[in-house]
C-alpha cells in the first residue's frame, strides 16, 4: 500500500525491474528466483495499474510498467493464469482506453508507443506457453473491446487480435493440439468487424480472421493452397452486396473446419450478434449465423433486396420469435 500512494517509489521500483532481469539473463540464468519471485513482482505491478486513475489518461506509470511485464516475460517460471489474467485486464483496460474520443498528436503518438509494448507483452506471454490453449487464454483478454461502442477502443482491439495470431502462425514449436473451443466466438466478432464502416477496423478484421484461418488449417495438417478462398472472386463492384457476400463466405469456409464445440460458440456470438441494438451488427450477425447454417441463400438469393431480405429475418427472430430450428436450444442466450 505504501508503493501504491507513493508515485517516485513506484518509478523507481519499474525502473529496477528491466534491470534486475537483464542482469539475471547476464549471468546465464533464465528465471529471478532465488530470491525474487517473478510472480510477487507481476502482481505488484498489476496493482500498481489498477489503482492508477483517470482510466483514460497518460501516465509516466504505464510504459514504465509495461516495460517491467516486457523483462520479465522473457523469464521463467509462466505466470499462473489467475495473475495473468488479472495483469492484462489492468493493462489492457488502459491501453484500449486512453484517449478515446482526444485525436490529438500527442495521444496517437503516445498509443503508437503502447501499441508496441503491448504487442511485444502478448507475444512474450504466448511464447513462454506456445500452445492453442494459451492463445485463446489471451485473446480473451482482448476480445471484448471488439465490442465496444467506442471506435478507437474497437480499432486498438482488432489491430491486438490481427497481430497476435500472425504472430501464432510464425511462432516456432507453436503446438496446435490442444484446445481451441473458443475458436468460432473470435471468427464471428472478427467478421462483425469486416463490416464496419472504418477502413482500418474492416482491415485488420479481415487480416485477423486470414490468421485465425490458417491457424485451424494448421491444426488439421492442411495448408492455405490446400483450402478454398476466404473472399469472394466474382466480380461484384457493388460493395454493399460484396460485403454481404464475403459475410457469408466467412461462415461458409470456417463451417468446414470447426468442431462441434467450436461451431457452438460461433453461434452463440452469432445470436447475440442478432441482437445487438446496432443495425450495422445485427445484420452482419444474420449474415454470418445464416451461412453456417448453410442458410445464407435465403438472404443473398435476390439481388436486388438483398438488405429487405435480412430486414424481414431480422424482425422476424427480434420480434417474432421465429428462430430457425438449429438456432432454437440457443434461445436463451440471445435473450440475455
Amino acid at each position: 500500500m505504501e508503493l501504491v500512494a507513493d508515485r517516485a517509489k513506484q518509478l523507481r521500483f519499474l525502473h529496477a525491474v528491466p534491470h534486475l532481469c537483464l542482469s539475471a539473463q547476464k549471468q546465464g540464468r533464465d528465471t529471478l528466483e532465488p530470491p525474487v519471485s517473478k510472480a510477487a513482482i507481476v502482481e505488484s505491478i498489476a496493482e500498481l495499474t489498477e489503482n492508477l486513475p483517470g482510466p483514460s489518461e497518460p501516465s509516466s506509470i504505464m510504459p514504465s510498467s509495461m516495460a517491467a511485464v516486457c523483462s520479465l516475460s522473457k523469464l521463467k517460471p509462466p505466470l499462473a493464469l489467475e495473475l495473468e489474467s488479472r495483469l492484462l485486464r489492468a493493462l489492457l483496460n488502459r491501453m484500449y482506453t486512453l484517449g478515446t474520443g482526444q485525436d490529438t498528436t500527442h495521444f496517437r503518438a503516445l498509443h503508437n508507443r503502447y501499441s508496441q509494448s503491448r504487442d511485444t507483452i502478448l507475444r512474450g506471454l504466448l511464447t513462454e506457453t506456445p500452445t492453442m490453449e494459451k492463445l485463446q487464454h489471451l485473446l480473451e483478454h482482448v476480445h471484448p473491446s471488439l465490442l465496444s461502442n467506442n471506435t478507437q477502443e474497437r480499432a486498438r482491439a482488432v489491430q491486438t487480435s490481427a497481430a497476435l495470431l500472425q504472430f501464432a502462425t510464425s511462432l516456432p514449436g507453436f503446438d496446435t493440439s490442444s484446445i481451441f473451443s473458443k475458436a468460432g466466438e473470435f471468427v464471428l466478432q472478427l467478421g462483425l468487424c469486416v463490416s464496419h464502416p472504418a477502413s482500418d477496423i474492416s482491415r485488420q478484421a479481415r487480416g485477423g480472421i486470414y490468421w485465425l484461418h490458417k491457424l485451424l488449417l494448421q491444426k488439421r495438417g492442411l495448408n492455405t493452397r490446400e483450402a478454398p478462398d476466404l473472399w469472394c472472386r466474382d466480380g461484384l463492384h457493388d460493395p454493399e452486396r460484396l460485403g454481404y457476400r464475403n459475410l457469408a463466405r466467412v461462415g461458409e469456409v470456417f463451417g468446414e473446419l470447426f468442431t462441434e464445440e467450436q461451431k457452438r460458440s460461433f453461434l452463440e456470438a452469432g445470436l447475440l450478434a442478432i441482437h445487438d441494438p446496432l443495425l450495422r451488427v445485427s445484420q452482419a450477425g444474420l449474415v454470418l449465423t445464416y451461412s453456417i447454417l448453410g442458410e445464407a441463400g435465403q438472404l443473398l438469393e435476390d439481388e436486388e433486396d438483398i438488405t429487405a431480405n435480412i430486414s424481414v429475418q431480422l424482425f422476424n427472430i427480434r420480434v417474432l420469435g421465429q428462430v430457425p430450428e438449429a438456432l432454437q436450444g440457443l434461445c436463451s442466450v440471445g435473450q440475455h
